[in-house]
C-alpha cells in the first residue's frame, strides 16, 4: 500500500470514538510498527493533524474532537485535470454570488487548483466568463459588520442587529443566509421572545456581538 492510501487509512481510523491502537493500525495496514511511527510523524510535521496518545484507552485519536480546520489539513485529494478544472470553474462562479462571504474560503483551494493545472498545461476556456449568474448585488455593509454576521452565522453565536428602519434593535442568533432573485434574506432566532424573524440584509446597519 502506497505512503498516500496509508495516511488516508490511518485519518479513518483515527476518527474513531474510541481512537485506534497500535497493533489494530499494523494489522489493518499490514505494515510494522516503525511505518506507521512515521506515518503519524509525518501527518503531525506535514499535515497539522492533532493526533494525540490516549494512554488511558492506549489509543490514538485526533486532539480537538477531531475537528478539521485551517491548520489541520486531511490527506490529498487526487484529481484528473478535467476534474481540477471543473471543481476551478465551479469555484469561479460561486464566488460571483458573493465574493466577500465565499471568496476567502475557495481562494486558498483555487489557488492549488490553478497551480495543478499550470503543471500539467491543461488548457484554460474560461468556461466561468461563458456562464453569467443574474443575482441581486452583495447588500453594502461595513467589513466589520459583515464579518460580524459571517462569524455569527457559521458559529451560532447571538448578535445585536440595528437596521436602518427601526430604533429597536433586534437581538439573536443567525439561523441562515438565503440568497434569492431579489435580495439577500437573514433569518434570526430571536433571544427576547420565542420565534425567529426574516431581515433583509439591505436594511442592515450596524451588527454587534452578545
Amino acid at each position: 500500500m502506497e505512503r498516500s492510501h496509508r495516511i488516508a487509512r490511518i485519518h479513518a481510523l483515527l476518527q474513531r470514538h474510541q481512537g485506534v491502537s497500535m497493533d489494530d493500525l499494523m494489522n489493518d495496514l499490514e505494515v510494522s510498527r516503525a511505518t506507521i511511527t512515521r506515518d503519524i510523524e509525518a501527518m503531525r510535521d506535514q499535515m497539522n493533524a492533532p493526533i494525540v496518545w490516549d494512554r488511558d484507552a492506549r489509543a490514538y485519536r485526533l486532539g480537538r474532537q477531531g475537528v478539521v480546520g485551517p491548520t489541520h489539513m486531511v490527506p490529498g485529494m487526487w484529481l484528473a485535470p478535467a476534474q481540477a478544472y471543473a471543481y476551478l470553474t465551479l469555484h469561479n462562479i460561486v464566488e460571483k454570488i458573493a465574493p466577500n462571504l465565499l471568496g476567502p474560503f475557495l481562494e486558498p483551494m483555487r489557488g492549488t487548483l490553478k497551480q495543478m493545472l499550470g503543471e500539467c498545461d491543461f488548457t484554460m476556456y474560461g468556461l466561468d466568463k461563458k456562464i453569467e449568474i443574474d443575482m441581486p448585488a452583495m447588500p453594502a455593509l461595513h467589513d466589520l459588520d459583515f464579518g460580524t454576521l459571517l462569524d455569527a452565522l457559521l458559529n451560532s453565536k447571538p448578535v445585536c442587529i440595528k437596521t436602518k428602519k427601526s430604533s429597536s434593535a433586534i437581538k439573536g442568533v443567525p439561523q441562515k443566509l438565503k440568497i434569492t432573485p431579489r435580495s439577500w434574506l437573514l433569518t434570526i432566532h430571536l433571544s427576547d421572545v420565542a420565534g425567529q424573524v426574516e431581515l433583509d440584509v439591505e436594511e442592515i446597519q450596524r451588527v454587534d456581538p452578545l
